[in-house]
């Protein structure tokens, strides 16, 4: 037996999907863990390293059984609100018994460390984020700690590289404790380039003040922008707040140490990766788990940091793309048409290859033709076979293109036997109808060029979105240019054409009256009637009197009057037609699960 067209398609495009499996000589791992986190959820280095966590805890080999909990002590550490964290804690932990517990940053370190025999003991615990080994307490032993060391020497000589004649770095960084740690970290990292420039460490001042002064700078300065959680008010500034209102006032490129600074105007870095600090902490803990025994202090940057740049910034100051290292990671680069529509141009090169197998298809039963004896009874029933293959492989490519603007498979259906009723009214010949059936379901194929997001759009298109659409036509005619052969021809007319107007105004070659093809005219209003008497995604059907008081409207405007003339003295048959080839309504929007039955066998 041989597979049908719609067999093939549907099989090239399940391999085209195809998606990663999971190895199956994985062990599944089930482990009750506990994350806790020293500042809140709303912190975004916070926001990184829980989703780098749960990368690990959530995978299908691991699928731990895990709970986050947040100490939000970035503005909140006193005494007395630790003493009220432990007693919530002891209440919420109660009874309850950890296989391992992830920390992250040093509030959460130094808790632990104090209540860790209370609050979970025997379990095993893995920290990131922590500012220095000089940081660690002294009864954190057994533990296993990821360093938040920053490359700082990496991103400052990268800076002078990028920027000849710099004399003057200016190093912000507040007096927390975590400042303090970082401030140590860096000026320990710095001590070699204080032979090829000044370093000035600024003391802290209030907000205004600093912004002030960054205002003032002149070319041959630099800012490095280390932490400013607080200036010298007290006053407490959010993780971006300060590095966004810098970059907007300085006058020279400021430079970074952290992830969550990026996206602010600053120019960037080697700046540190918290989704990396978060996953390895996670990964380690899973090796303690699993029996093995990995660094008790981990204190390299490898896989946690990298350089990171804004393009808007490079532009901004002038600093050229070819003076950033290799593996630079550049946000905010405006993309390239192919990176824009990647997508949509890979699915028409599927759709092609889909038309060179069929192609391929065809040549072999040509082949076949050749050998067969050539009497009378044969020859036509492999023409037969042949435009068979045709009038399905359109069929289902316009069916296929339907359904990605979410359409129905039944409305090309709808407008083929629409198409055909209005063709033999106007007296038509057979063979024209029987051609005009078979190709008006690919009126829209130049659709597979347009993006999703604009086909689906619930609301009104901006101009710009329709001109887009617009091109659907062109694309169409394109597609269906492979063959001079009648059937292709006449698709490619009705691609190309069903947007014009009756009275000149359409697109895209401004076509008036007879000047469009007769079966372009007639797709064209069987695709409208049958469009406005539907339901869509973004509209319920017209009534019956809605769309033939618009239909006739329309009549020597957008519709050749005498089509429109067919169809209101054929109503009846329309309708019959509507109501035989209605849309099945299918509300069962639920994922299939369970074992997957085999098709081939009777339940």
């Amino acid at each position: 037996m041989k597979p049908s067209i719609k067999a093939i398609l549907l099989a090239l495009l399940l391999l085209l999907t195809l998606a990663e499996s999971v190895p199956a000589d994985e062990t599944v791992q089930r482990r009750r863990v506990l994350v806790l986190h020293s500042y809140g959820a709303d912190y975004s280095w916070t926001q990184d390293q829980n989703a780098g966590i749960l990368s690990v805890l959530q995978s299908p080999l691991v699928h731990a059984n895990y709970r986050v909990e947040y100490m939000d002590t970035k503005y909140q550490n006193s005494a007395s609100y630790l003493d009220q964290l432990l007693a919530l804690y002891r209440s919420k932990f109660s009874g309850q018994h950890f296989d391992g517990v992830i920390l992250t940053d040093n509030n959460a370190l130094d808790f632990a460390a104090k209540h860790r025999g209370e609050l979970f003991p025997d379990a095993f615990i893995a920290a990131s984020g922590i500012n220095d080994p000089k940081s660690i307490p002294a009864n954190a032993d057994d533990m296993n700690i990821i360093i938040e060391r920053v490359p700082h020497l990496q991103t400052l000589n990268a800076a002078l590289e990028q920027n000849p004649g710099t004399r003057k770095i200016y190093v912000i960084v507040d007096e927390t404790l975590t400042g303090q740690y970082i401030r140590r970290d860096f000026l320990e990292q710095a001590a070699e380039l204080a032979r090829r420039v000044e370093i000035v460490i600024l003391p802290t001042m209030p907000m205004g003040d600093l912004l002030h002064f960054a205002l003032n700078r002149t070319p041959g300065e630099l800012f490095y922008l280390l932490v400013l959680f607080q200036d010298s008010t007290g006053r407490a500034l959010a993780p971006e707040e300060a590095p966004r209102a810098i970059a907007a006032s300085s006058t020279v490129p400021v430079y970074v140490a952290w992830d969550f600074q990026m996206n602010t105007g600053v120019v960037g870095g080697c700046v540190l990766n918290s989704y990396a600090h978060g996953k390895k902490a996670a990964e380690t803990l899973l090796e303690r788990l699993s029996g093995k025994r990995p660094p008790a202090v981990f204190d390299q940057p490898l896989g946690m940091a990298g350089p990171t740049y804004d393009y808007r910034a490079l532009q901004r100051f002038g600093i050229p793309l070819s003076s950033l290292p290799s593996d630079t990671v550049l946000l905010n680069k405006p993309q390239s048409y192919f990176e824009r529509y990647r997508p949509v141009i890979l699915m028409a090169l599927a759709v092609i290859g889909i038309l060179g197998v069929i192609i391929a298809l065809l040549a072999q039963n040509v082949f076949k033709q050749r050998k067969i004896n050539r009497s009378n009874e044969n020859i036509l029933a492999l023409n037969r076979e042949m435009m068979e293959m045709q009038v399905e492989l359109l069929s289902t490519l316009g069916e296929v293109i339907e359904t990605r603007s979410h359409e129905t498979a039944n409305h090309v259906r709808r407008v083929a036997e629409y198409s055909g009723l209005l063709g033999r009214k106007m007296g038509l010949a057979q063979e024209e109808v029987a051609l005009l059936r078979t190709v008006s379901p690919m009126h829209d194929v130049g659709k597979i060029g347009i993006p999703e997001t604009i086909l689906n759009k619930p609301g009104r298109l901006s101009p710009e979105e329709f001109d887009i659409v617009k091109h659907h036509t062109v694309i169409g005619h394109k597609i269906l240019n492979s063959s001079n052969q009648a059937f292709m021809a006449r698709a490619r007319d009705i691609a190309l054409q069903h947007h014009e107007r009756w009275d000149g105004g359409g697109y895209p070659c401004g076509l008036k009256g007879e000047e469009i093809s007769v079966l372009a005219r007639i797709t064209a209003l069987a695709d409208v009637f049958d469009a406005l008497y539907s339901d869509r995604v973004y509209k319920r059907a017209w009534t019956k009197e809605q769309v033939l008081g618009y239909i006739r409207d329309q009549s020597g405007a957008m519709f050749d009057p005498q089509l429109v003339d067919l169809l209101l003295e054929n109503m009846d048959e329309m309708e019959a037609i509507k109501t035989r080839l209605a849309d099945v309504v299918n509300n069962d929007n639920s994922c299939p699960s369970g074992p997957v039955p085999c098709p081939l066998r009777k339940c």
